[in-house]
């Protein structure tokens, strides 16, 4: 049988009571903020005319995982679906979330991915990110300080996530097993875009069958249609081939029963459902009018690449709105060239224009804002991210603009918290690559690295591919390592607050890279206070953390250490002493020991020194 995903909301946090904190000093994330059945997935249901806070539910369970799933009344149900492999999943429709507070603002999705994932399960995530990013207006950024976020987790639900925004907080996109492939992944970031599953429009009679007599028992519920005022399609017809719609046997009580029988076509064909390939036309066009995205622009994502003004160089018309968005790998830089500019000219570019922002959205920085037919100097991002906005309101026009870019590889970093990623991550990188970084963090700090994905070709001595990384900024400084293989290198520190790193690769074989994340550190034990410890403080990269002499343990503060007693003892002699000794022992102290000899002993126990508080009876 194949199985499907879930969808949750605010009810469904109260239900299964996630728990919501995320610790971000280890750099990843504990907890999710939803559950879903099975190897499904859930997404979060945004609907004008029913909310979750009021909504009662019944009570669902996936025979998967024995999860318990939340349903609501009225056909307003969480869809339940599981990817199996790669297009088994069933996914929420591109019937999109109809409440506006679901929309994530400026199309920004910040994430987190957490601990528990590989190397190339984090590729997997950043490759379909990338997809999204690539067809839509939607970007993806590493979460910093944003208050709503989605945590990339594994939780009893599989594959599940939230459809849209939740907001106050993390919420969870789980990918569970076997659902870290591409088009699974890329399916649950539909949720989180804010997609339905195709196959719940109320319009859905008119294009498919349901076939319930096939479904499994307890899956009724993910078939259910939804109501007009759940769902917003946008004006976008049903579209058999999102990735968003379930595939005929999903949820069937056998592989070959079909669960949903898609209804011929004028040719008499039964169009196929339940690909998980990548994004469908009809997906791109209903996500690009869910965030307002410009007809015109692009993001682009490839190392060198032009774009020009609309109708270059015959003239741009009047009104025009473009947005250009370049993404290249975390660690490299953009370097912007105008080869052509013919705007009109006006005070202060008042009219028509092109502004340049360092970053991913038009909140981000302004390096320039151009008009005129003067060409601008180069203009080089600080980052891997460059965000192109170009309007004209005038009705005097120009030829317009025409303009290439490259990603810089390598180059130097001045900030406490950071990326790097060989060139082209989470995809092959490029042969015969040379990248320098030199990094620096603020005065009395020092440097860490921690790797999240490693996979350089293997040499016993590294002569082919490298990741080389020295104790200060010049080639000649203390070498640290000079790394290559499939295994991640143990975390990093350096001696100062600066660090150089190169990246090479020869003209062969490529393999995925390497991501690396890299923080100030401090050495909290070399503080006045001793990092807060009583007797022994152990620096650790990130952390500390507080020892105690033998005989003593730590207690509850993890700072204080007080006497040690109790335990289980197979020695063939030694001595048991009461907490302290030969101090006097603590109050409220409860040791027991336990002493096991080898079979035949007997034990012989002899008090030295025995003063204890009596009493009179």
């Amino acid at each position: 049988a194949f199985w499907g995903d879930i969808a949750l909301d605010e009810d469904d946090l109260m239900l299964f009571q996630i728990d919501r904190t995320v610790d971000l000093t280890k750099h990843s994330d504990g907890n999710a903020r939803h559950t879903s059945g099975g190897l499904g997935e859930q997404s979060f249901e945004p609907s004008e005319n029913t909310t979750s806070t009021n909504s009662k539910k019944a009570v669902k369970t996936d025979g998967r995982q024995n999860t318990t799933l939340v349903r609501r009344p009225k056909k307003k149900e969480y869809k339940d679906e599981s990817g199996m492999d790669t297009d088994s999943s069933p996914r929420v429709r591109r019937a999109t979330t109809s409440r506006a507070e679901r929309i994530w603002p400026g199309g920004v999705i910040p994430y987190v991915i957490g601990g528990n994932f590989t190397g190339t399960q984090r590729a997997i995530f950043k490759q379909a990110m990338r997809h999204w990013e690539k067809h839509t207006c939607v970007t993806f950024v590493e979460r910093t300080d944003e208050e709503s976020f989605i945590v990339f987790t594994y939780r009893t639900c599989g594959c599940c996530s939230y459809v849209g925004r939740r907001g106050g907080g993390p919420q969870a996109i789980s990918i569970g097993k076997n659902c870290d492939k591409f088009g699974i992944v890329a399916h649950e970031l539909g949720h989180v875009v804010g997609f339905w599953h195709e196959h719940t429009r109320p319009d859905r009679d008119q294009h498919v069958t349901i076939i319930r007599e096939n479904i499994q028992q307890g899956q009724e519920y993910n078939f259910l249609k939804m109501e007009a005022g759940e769902v917003n399609s946008l004006g976008e017809t049903y579209d058999f081939d999102s990735i968003m719609h379930y595939a005929r046997n999903t949820f069937s009580r056998g592989v070959f029963l079909d669960t949903i029988l898609p209804r011929r076509d004028d040719n008499g064909v039964r169009p196929t459902i339940g690909q998980r390939v990548r994004l469908s036309q009809g997906d791109i066009a209903q996500a690009r009018k869910l965030y307002k995205c410009p007809a015109c622009g692009e993001t682009l994502q490839d190392s060198t690449g032009n774009f020009s003004a609309p109708g270059f160089p015959s003239g741009y018309p009047s009104y025009s709105h473009c947005v250009w968005r370049i993404s290249v790998t975390p660690g490299e830089k953009i370097m912007l060239n105008f080869t052509s500019m013919d705007l009109f000219k006006s005070r202060l570019c008042w009219y028509d224009y092109v502004e340049v922002r360092d970053g991913y959205w038009r909140k981000a920085p302004l390096l320039g804002e151009f008009c005129g037919d003067k060409i601008p100097e180069p203009v080089i991002s600080t980052d891997s991210r460059l965000w192109i906005e170009f309007r004209s309101s005038s009705n005097i026009l120009g030829k317009g603009f025409f303009v290439v870019y490259e990603a810089i590889c390598g180059g130097e970093i001045r900030k406490d918290a950071g990326q790097i990623q060989s060139p082209n991550y989470p995809d092959d990188y490029r042969p015969s690559k040379e990248c320098i970084w030199t990094i620096t963090v603020s005065d009395g700090f020092h440097i860490g690295i921690s790797f999240q994905a490693f996979e350089i070709e293997w040499h016993d001595t590294c002569s082919y591919d490298y990741l080389e990384i020295r104790d200060g900024l010049t080639e000649n400084s203390p070498l640290i390592g000079q790394f290559c293989g499939y295994e991640k290198p143990e975390d990093i520190k350096s001696s100062s607050n600066k660090i150089w790193m190169k990246f090479a690769s020869d003209a062969t074989i490529n393999k995925a890279g390497f991501a690396a994340n890299f923080f100030k550190e401090m050495d909290e034990c070399s503080q006045p206070d001793n990092g807060g410890c009583e007797q022994h403080c152990e620096n650790t990269l990130g952390s500390y953390k507080c020892t105690c002499e033998p005989g003593y343990e730590l207690t509850a503060d993890k700072k204080s250490c007080e006497a040690a007693c109790g335990g289980f003892i197979t020695k063939l002699n030694g001595t048991i002493t009461s907490p302290g000794w030969p101090k006097e022992y603590p109050t409220n102290k409860n040791c027991i020991w336990q002493v096991v000899a080898p079979t035949q002993y007997r034990i012989s126990l002899q008090f030295e020194v025995f003063d204890l508080e009596g009493n009179d009876v």
